[in-house]
């Protein structure tokens, strides 16, 4: 019998190997400096790098869907260390103001009971969208 902690783990185990198979850099626990206070390490769940930008996730595994304040802090660690994207992965889920704070801000969200390969290997990657313009004069 497995453990809640031993699922969780197992879990992040996918997401690092879905990541790999994709050729992202993963690194796990990182620690980057405080672009403020460079002689500062900061502690990130999980780093992806690729094509030279960063992605950060940020985990949570506890028994209440997470909140606002949450969001707000993983916004201010994605400005604060320079981040192009944040990822937000919980396993309980989120509240309905969490969900409405994060898409104000930017803040991607992943409740890991419903985690998909095909969304793991879209972190970290750019969405180009070609746009046509037609101009039709009489």
């Amino acid at each position: 019998m497995t453990t809640k902690s031993d699922k969780f783990e197992k879990q992040i185990k996918r997401i690092n190997d879905v990541l790999v198979q994709d050729h992202a850099e993963v690194t796990w626990n990182d620690k980057i400096r405080d672009p403020d206070n460079p002689k500062q390490p900061r502690q990130i769940d999980i780093a992806i790098k690729r094509n030279g930008e960063i992605t950060h996730i940020e985990c949570r595994d506890r028994k209440a869907p997470q909140g606002t304040m949450w969001i707000e802090e993983l916004f201010g660690r994605k400005i604060s260390l320079q981040a192009k994207a944040m990822i937000g992965v919980s396993s309980s889920g989120f509240t309905e103001g969490a969900i409405k704070k994060a898409k104000r801000l930017g803040i991607f969200l992943c409740n890991l009971r419903n985690l998909t390969d095909k969304e793991i290997k879209s972190w970290g990657k750019k969405t180009k969208i070609k746009f046509f313009y037609y101009l039709f004069q009489i």
